[in-house]
């Protein structure tokens, strides 16, 4: 067997070899896809249409869920204060699950609530919900930038049907 017979079988045999390991890592991954898709978070059901008495009111209200881990959560504080400075007859709260040393503002009172951010369950930091006078919740969207966060206001505080999200 000469070199070009003996690089050229080297290299089939290698080929084989990095098929069969692609094959069981594919394995593998469709093993933890199906594990993962059995696991659910428990009691997770859509934020839209609770009934949260907590936050009832004579006015509508917008709520800024934030997560003391969040980079972009203080960012939107100060977007919602700015808001709510230019919109007294809409009441502005914010809800965090527990205290994280944010600036905060007269005009957004911080609610650190670790039941009532429990019983929403919403799955993204910082959210924002709409809620009606009688604390249901008739809205609820993810923030993700700074133009997320301006279109859904403008849309709350336009007094357009605001999208319901999750």
């Amino acid at each position: 067997m000469n070199v070009t017979t003996a690089a050229l079988v080297l290299a089939w045999i290698c080929l084989v070899l990095l098929v069969l390991a692609m094959a069981g890592l594919l394995r593998q991954i469709r093993e933890l896809q199906a594990d993962v898709a059995g696991l659910s978070p428990r009691g997770r059901r859509p934020v839209v249409g609770r009934q949260v008495s907590a936050l009832a009111g004579n006015t509508r209200t917008v709520l800024l869920v934030l997560s003391p881990g969040c980079p972009f959560c203080q960012v939107a504080y100060r977007m919602i204060a700015e808001a709510a400075e230019a919109h007294p007859e809409i009441r502005f709260e914010a809800l965090a699950f527990r205290a994280a040393g944010w600036d905060t503002s007269p005009a957004v009172p911080l609610r650190v609530d670790e039941q009532l951010f429990a019983d929403l369950d919403v799955p993204w930091a910082p959210a924002l919900l709409a809620v009606d006078p009688s604390g249901i919740v008739v809205s609820a969207r993810p923030v993700g930038s700074v133009d997320a966060l301006t279109e859904q206001l403008r849309d709350l505080l336009d007094g357009a049907e605001p999208l319901p999200g999750v």
